[in-house]
């Protein structure tokens, strides 16, 4: 006997596995507002820029985190390169200063990340992914926070941030200010007094894990993919 199932039910699961395996956007801005490229072969490797936001109004819910992108930088190298990368993901901005403790949720060093080539004088653009082993939220405002610091640092230009007005945040709330850690104490900056455009607002996008009743139809979807005919 073979028992064909519906074209509908797999799309339907086709869609299910395809759009919700990593979750839902929890932040999320635009790359509209240039660029900063803090980073050399001559920078202290204890020197940390970071910032932050927050997930949510006022709430008792948290929020499950897996994965961050965050939107780098670089110019000045004909030549493409290397660095480890330091992360932390922090509970609101790492400076503990603003919107939040501080506290670090996660951290980890990153080695040999591939610095792409660039044009001596114009940027180019990529994306760094850094997985999140579930870090939850500590609820209310669900704030959140990261930095990055560079060592073993061998390229011959300059790495940064992407920007982003604050008309162009998508997802979550942003800050006015980022972070800086000189190797000794944290201080915040901003890009000037404009509202919009001098907002210091780094590019990244943060993913929460799907919710178990989105997994149970990704699952459902999927278990029907595999037995769409039976003998």
């Amino acid at each position: 006997m073979r028992i064909r199932i519906t074209a509908t039910i797999v799309a339907l699961g086709l869609l299910l596995a395809g759009s919700s395996a990593s979750g839902a956007i929890v932040f999320s801005n635009l790359s509209n507002n240039g660029y900063t490229i803090p980073f050399s072969s001559s920078s202290n490797p204890s020197i940390r820029y970071g910032d932050g936001g927050w997930l949510s109004g006022l709430q008792l819910d948290t929020f499950t985190l897996n994965r961050i992108d965050l939107g780098l930088a670089v110019s000045g190298s004909e030549e493409p390169g290397t660095t480890d990368i330091t992360f932390t993901f922090n509970d609101g901005d790492p400076s503990g200063l603003v919107f939040g403790s501080g506290d670090v949720l996660y951290s980890t060093t990153l080695t040999n990340v591939a610095i792409p080539a660039s044009p001596i004088g114009a940027p180019v653009y990529f994306t760094l992914s850094i997985p999140l082993p579930n870090v939850e939220t500590f609820g209310g405002f669900n704030n959140v926070g990261w930095s990055v610091a560079v060592s073993n640092f061998n390229y011959d230009g300059e790495l940064g941030f992407q920007c982003s007005t604050a008309s162009g945040q998508t997802q979550g709330f942003y800050t006015n200010n980022a972070s800086y850690y000189d190797g000794s104490s944290w201080s915040l900056f901003s890009f000037g007094p404009n509202p919009n455009t001098g907002v210091a607002n780094f590019v990244a996008t943060i993913y929460s894990v799907p919710e178990p009743a989105t997994l149970a139809l990704v699952g459902l979807g999927a278990m029907l993919l595999r037995r769409r005919t039976v003998r």
